[in-house]
């Protein structure tokens, strides 16, 4: 019995190391130029309302579309002009197109920081 509560204990201390590093690489990512960019963008479209319009507008008609693929139905000329007209009003939106770049390059370096964590557990795993 000792040997388990042991075991436990050293289990649970290892999972708090754990979580400490964690949130300490969450404070890292929070204060990355790329992070704080995409945040910036994002708030900066959340204030303004032509720019959430036209994302909300961009985001039901790919609904939309997905919605026709998914159930075998077929899409009409009228929902792809919809679908080009909202893809062109997203692009002619400086905000968004920010917002766009901003959250490629955040999920550029969060894929690269999965990818690193991934290769450091394999490595130690195998």
């Amino acid at each position: 019995m000792d040997v388990y509560v042991e075991t436990t204990h050293r289990k649970d201390s290892l999972m708090e190391d754990i979580i400490a590093d964690a949130r300490s690489l969450g404070k890292k990512i929070a204060s990355h130029p790329r992070m704080t960019a995409f945040m910036a963008a994002a708030r900066a479209v959340s204030e303004d309302k032509e720019a959430q319009e036209t994302l909300k507008a961009y985001q039901t008609q790919m609904e939309r579309i997905q919605e026709l693929e998914g159930t075998g139905k077929p899409i009409e000329v009228a929902d792809k002009r919809k679908l080009a007209e909202c893809e062109a009003a997203v692009a002619g939106n400086d905000k968004l197109k920010e917002m766009m770049k901003r959250q490629t390059d955040y999920m550029e370096m969060m894929h690269r920081i999965n990818n690193a964590i991934d290769e450091a557990s394999q490595a130690a795993g195998g």
